[in-house]
């Protein structure tokens, strides 16, 4: 009987802990829209809604490899974004199910070429609309920084591994938390 009565408290310890544990944000392209919305509401990013036609579209081609697929837009993204991709293939297969939402998002949204990104919020009310921008991934990295930023959505900036912060931003990076948290608007 103890050992049926510890077992029982080792499993119900273990889903306590389960729930107490922080949910984790997806790596890399999501494909659901639904489950972008509801990493968007827990973790308090925007959605960056990359609208593309992966195997066709030249320009949706150099905006992945001129910014996308590179470290500092991942590092970005890692820090601030929900990446979901609604793709529109013409040889590569996707599901009916992804075929169909992204039909349906990209009549909501007016999508009417390709490359088109939409910055969201978590409802997938419009935060900022862009495509492909000239200038590699440090101008693209800063464009969307802007759009955010007029939407006024806050941007983190974590330094680069073995960079140190100024005694300022590392001021700057200690307060802003503890204001979010308190609602103080220093």
């Amino acid at each position: 009987m103890a050992l049926i009565g510890l077992m029982a408290a080792c499993v119900q310890a273990q889903s306590w802990v389960k729930k107490d544990k922080a949910p984790e944000k997806s790596k890399g392209w999501l494909e659901s829209f639904e489950l972008a919305k509801k990493e968007a509401s827990a973790f308090k990013q925007p959605i960056f809604a990359f609208f593309t036609g992966s195997d066709w579209c030249g320009w949706c081609m150099k905006l992945r490899s001129e910014a996308l697929d590179t470290k500092e837009f991942e590092k970005f993204a890692a820090d601030n974004l929900i990446l979901f991709e609604a793709d529109f293939p013409r040889n590569k297969k996707i599901s009916g199910t992804v075929k169909k939402q992204n039909a349906e998002l990209a009549a909501k949204y007016g999508v009417r070429g390709y490359p088109t990104v939409y910055l969201l919020d978590a409802e997938g009310s419009v935060l900022g609309k862009t495509g492909y921008q000239e200038g590699g991934a440090e101008a693209y990295v800063k464009h969307l920084k802007d759009l955010l930023e007029k939407a006024g959505v806050k941007t983190v900036e974590k330094p680069a591994a073995g960079k140190t912060l100024s005694a300022y931003e590392k001021m700057k990076a200690e307060k802003a938390p503890k204001a979010q948290q308190t609602g103080d608007k220093k």
